[in-house]
């Protein structure tokens, strides 16, 4: 039960290599990729105002060719933006599929909804009320306090605060 420890300093990769398992895994590769470069797909503005949802896979029936699986992305976005994320459509939709390497999305449907962006929250109000979040939160702050690096301190707690809240649902 008592393991021993070597004190070997390891790259943050090779921690994190079993979280990421777990999400491929949960989530899909594809899924995994969108979530994760979604800034680097939409940019600056979008970022603000949209959040990629589920993706759904159906079938699709052509003439002479045989049935072939369609995926569809489901995007969140601000009712104020909606249009303008409509007209960027095609854009992101080849970003997309230029980072997976292959045309893996083939649609993107919109849904208008109001996001409450955590980048533009202050992180004192990120979560409020739940408890077990709160001492998440301060055991993902003891853990990353050696890091001098804030944007990397910062992604790592917005990391650990999104598996704790994707494991609660």
């Amino acid at each position: 039960m008592n393991k021993k420890r070597n004190y070997k300093p390891t790259k943050l990769a090779d921690s994190l290599e079993d979280l990421n398992k777990i999400f491929i895994n949960k989530f899909g590769k594809v899924r995994f990729i969108i979530f994760s470069k979604w800034p680097e797909i939409v940019g600056s503005f979008f970022v603000k105002h949209s959040q990629p949802g589920k993706i759904t896979t159906i079938p699709n029936f052509s003439n002479n060719q045989n049935e072939y699986q369609e995926k569809i992305l489901h995007v969140n976005v601000t009712p104020a933006a909606a249009i303008e994320f409509q007209h960027f459509q095609n854009k992101i939709l080849e970003k997309i599929n230029s980072f997976l390497g292959y045309k893996a999305i083939h649609r993107i449907i919109i849904h208008q909804k109001f996001i409450s962006n955590p980048s533009h929250t202050n992180e004192k109000n990120i979560i409020k009320s739940d408890k077990k979040l709160d001492k998440k939160k301060t055991q993902i702050n003891d853990t990353t306090q050696k890091i001098n690096d804030k944007e990397l301190k910062q992604s790592l707690l917005n990391l650990g605060l999104s598996i704790e809240e994707n494991e609660k649902n």
